[in-house]
């Protein structure tokens, strides 16, 4: 019955995508949050339903009588720099087949990318694409905060299988990069009963990412409550209320927190001691490796593998065998080592110029 829902509602939604893309976009990037299909049992998990809704959009913005205009910025030029040297890559990648496969996934994401920053034209339908992104992931800060405090932290969350965000650390960043904008929503959003969702988001984001145990994602959460701390016209009364509470309940805090914490924020600040933390040193130096070794090329989507690091490294096979997982565990050493030195170059200049504008 939820299988069948479900493909409905994509119908009723690719048909009013043909009229109007924008709505497909919309219902497009929610799926790419929210992944409905892992929520069914049958036949809804295997059926294309995100491809369907592009599609449908893509026809939509082609045929609709909307205006369609692409700005030419820095943003957009650096984009399309950036899925050119994608495409290099993956032409002399050292695994063709692998790096073949990421790079078309990749494009479509690339596609919907421009897709939007021609649809997306105006105050409104930014702050509507906001509102899809951040009450998508929202769903799962409920939903996992929630289980997380009624279990008391015994479980680890996960996010929706089958999707970008099923990994631990995935969603728990997923969840820490998206309370800014939840933070942001709240300062636009004038009705009482939205502005309890969101809250309630907020509140429930924090439980959520702790109980998905990723060290990056407790990092991530850190640093962006510090962040929104920071630029509050309250800090000061935030700090000093963090300050009491850390001197009234402190010391005795961990008595109230999972073992599975305990343990968890002990391996975050002893890393230098967790095995887990150390090998993760050790793929970084890997990384480099490979990145200087091709620096105009890079070795290309998805090259790792033990063969690799026999041939870059191979003291880490000495010092930790061949049953560890091979990943750079580094966004920034797997652009460099995946795409070389020019497109390490191209991402940080994309990050700098949206900063800067």
């Amino acid at each position: 019955m939820r299988d069948a829902v479900l493909i409905g509602i994509v119908i009723v939604c690719s048909l009013v995508a043909l009229r109007r893309p924008v709505f497909g976009l919309y219902v497009f990037v929610c799926f790419g949050f929210l992944n409905p299909h892992s929520l069914t049992w049958t036949f809804g998990r295997t059926t294309p339903m995100s491809q369907i809704i592009g599609i449908a959009t893509i026809v939509g913005y082609v045929f609709s009588p909307e205006p369609k205009r692409f700005p030419v910025v820095w943003e957009s030029i650096l984009l399309l720099g950036l899925w050119a040297t994608f495409g290099l890559t993956t032409i002399t990648a050292m695994k063709p087949d692998q790096a073949l496969d990421r790079f078309v996934l990749i494009s479509k994401v690339f596609l919907m990318i421009f897709l939007s920053i021609s649809l997306i034209s105006t105050t409104t339908r930014l702050h509507v694409l906001l509102k899809v992104i951040a009450f998508s992931l929202g769903f799962y800060a409920i939903k996992g905060g929630i289980f997380v405090l009624l279990t008391g932290g015994q479980y680890m969350v996960w996010g929706p299988e089958d999707s970008f965000l099923a990994a631990n650390n995935s969603i728990g960043l997923a969840l820490a990069m998206n309370i800014p904008l939840l933070a942001f929503l709240l300062k636009i959003e004038a009705r009482p009963w939205v502005r309890l969702l969101i809250r309630a988001m907020v509140v429930l984001s924090y439980p959520a990412i702790v109980g998905t145990y990723s060290r990056g994602a407790w990092l991530g959460l850190a640093i962006v409550t510090a962040l929104l701390v920071l630029k509050s016209k309250y800090r000061l009364r935030l700090v000093a209320v963090g300050v009491l509470f850390g001197i009234l309940f402190g010391a005795s805090l961990p008595q109230f927190l999972p073992d599975r914490t305990i343990q968890r924020y002990d391996e975050l600040a002893n890393y230098e001691q967790e095995s887990s933390a150390e090998s993760r040193f050790w793929n970084w130096e890997f990384c480099k490796r490979v990145g200087l070794a091709h620096p105009l090329n890079g070795g290309g989507f998805d090259f790792y593998g033990k063969e690799l690091y026999y041939n870059y490294y191979p003291e880490f096979v000495e010092r930790w065998g061949t049953n560890k997982y091979w990943s750079c565990h580094s966004v920034w050493l797997t652009i460099l080592s995946e795409h070389g030195i020019p497109g390490f170059l191209l991402w940080i200049a994309l990050i700098v110029s949206c900063f800067i504008s």
